[in-house]
């Protein structure tokens, strides 16, 4: 689906109270964040995920995700983005298939005994990344395959009983996004998805805000563009057939929104994929 290149960036920041990611977005690397102070609220595809210090989320390449603040407090987070290439000697090693289990369950509590193991790693990665020499690329690669080996065994062997749960606004408001990411090619109203969880409009739209830092109607065209995306990049399925498929009952509306968003086409889109 995608050219596949050494892409790696990290980034460490302090953010102030009330700090909300201004767009959600979803993108063709894989990305770990870890909080090093404060709670966050994560929405990924249909989930939402309480966060707190010394929490890691791992994302997947192409999910759609967003934070969100739970508290009135700062927060300090990191993120590193990287590509298929820093996973291609454990591919070698372990079978894609072994080495995308580190992936399996988004939000992983780092016990405060491993906690200073994963923040000296992470030291170690930011450091390289940012004081560059001839020996760096190697290093990079190295912590990588420690961190990325370091997840592996912790999905394997993880308690899933120690998961934080979200409370019961949240769970219906996470119920509410999973039937409008299964549902996103049909009609679907403000009026008809209120009902579907026993809130009225108002109300449903107030916390599905809150809860997602999606809009409703935001966050179901969002879906329906990331779906539509996949189909342009993956099949040879006619344009139209792709807007009708997805949601959008105007053709000449899906090309006008999509360009809005992606700054393409649809068929730009398809055209560039190898460099999307």
């Amino acid at each position: 689906m995608y050219l596949d290149t050494s892409i790696f960036d990290i980034n460490r920041t302090k953010r102030e109270p009330y700090f909300n990611m201004k767009e959600a977005h979803y993108h063709n690397t894989y990305e770990l964040y870890y909080l090093y102070s404060g709670s966050r609220k994560f929405f990924i595809n249909d989930t939402i995920y309480h966060v707190k210090k010394g929490d890691l989320i791992i994302i997947l390449k192409g999910d759609l995700h967003r934070t969100t603040y739970i508290s009135d407090l700062t927060h300090e987070r990191l993120f590193i983005y990287f590509s298929d290439h820093y996973m291609k000697n454990l591919f070698d090693a372990y079978g894609k298939s072994e080495v995308m289990k580190c992936f399996q369950y988004p939000h992983i509590s780092i016990p405060s005994s491993r906690r200073e193991y994963i923040e000296n790693l992470l030291a170690k990665l930011e450091n390289e990344f940012k004081n560059k020499d001839a020996f760096s690329e190697c290093l990079i690669q190295s912590y990588m395959n420690e961190l990325i080996i370091f997840l592996i065994r912790y999905q394997k062997y993880r308690n899933l009983s120690a998961t934080s749960s979200i409370d019961s606004e949240d769970a219906m408001i996470q119920k509410a996004a999973r039937y409008i990411n299964t549902h996103a090619h049909q009609p679907i109203t403000l009026d008809h998805i209120s009902k579907y969880v026993n809130l009225s409009s108002p109300y449903f739209s107030k916390k599905f805000k809150e809860s997602t830092g999606f809009g409703f109607k935001e966050y179901l065209l969002n879906i329906r563009l990331k779906k539509a995306s996949t189909l342009l990049l993956e099949t040879q399925m006619p344009i139209t057939e792709i807007a009708f498929k997805c949601g959008f009952n105007d053709s000449n509306y899906f090309g006008d929104v999509f360009k809005k968003n992606k700054g393409l086409s649809p068929m730009q889109y398809r055209k560039n994929k190898e460099f999307i």
